[in-house]
């Protein structure tokens, strides 16, 4: 750490060194901090303001603070690719799935009834069946754990419409920790499981 950061620390009021601890607790925890978030906004506007700050204490842990602007999201990556959030391969899918359709929305410029894209559950399973078919009778229940982990980690949000169905809205932090160019890139890390299944199976036929 350097002299800097410590003199530029040590010129924060006791109220900046707190809210300079929680934005690092936050982040650290969390993964992220985005600005529409109620409890993450005034860490998010703390952060613009002292972001080169916070970069610098991170930086000697090897972590790397990184701003979307157009999302208003801020995120910290470890440049070794340490503390991953793991995820099983079934979450792995239904994350992927719901990123290609995220692409697949916005490519299309589909008017949507909220700022950010809606889709229902059907429309995610039967996106499943397209790459994996005959799968689903096992994976009903893994869809539902996945979509209460990405709720916890802000990719997704729950509404609920006028006639009670339930509908999954697409948030920014889904586009920025899965990034892609375009559908075909989601999509072919999709197929990359689908393949392995199908090695798998001829695999287990073979033994057979």
């Amino acid at each position: 750490m350097t002299m800097n950061f410590a003199e530029a620390y040590s010129q924060l009021s006791p109220n900046e060194q707190t809210q300079f601890a929680d934005a690092v607790r936050r982040l650290m925890a969390d993964g992220l901090i985005w600005r529409e978030d109620e409890n993450d906004r005034r860490i998010y506007n703390w952060l613009v303001r002292q972001r080169d700050l916070v970069s610098d204490y991170l930086r000697v842990a090897g972590w790397e603070l990184r701003h979307d602007e157009s999302a208003a999201i801020f995120h910290v990556v470890h440049r070794e690719g340490a503390h991953r959030r793991r995820l099983n391969r079934d979450t792995t899918i239904w994350l992927l799935i719901l990123r290609l359709l995220s692409a697949e929305l916005r490519e299309k410029m589909i008017v949507m009834p909220t700022r950010y894209p809606i889709v229902d559950r059907e429309q995610v399973v039967e996106r499943y069946n397209s790459f994996f078919p005959g799968e689903l009778r096992r994976k009903k229940s893994s869809l539902d754990e996945a979509f209460r982990t990405f709720a916890t980690l802000k990719l997704i949000r729950k509404r609920r419409g006028t006639s009670g169905e339930e509908s999954i809205e697409l948030l920014p932090a889904l586009e920025v920790m899965v990034p892609a160019n375009n559908i075909t890139q989601v999509a072919e890390k999709l197929q990359s499981y689908q393949r392995a299944d199908s090695s798998e199976d001829e695999s287990e036929s073979e033994t057979e």
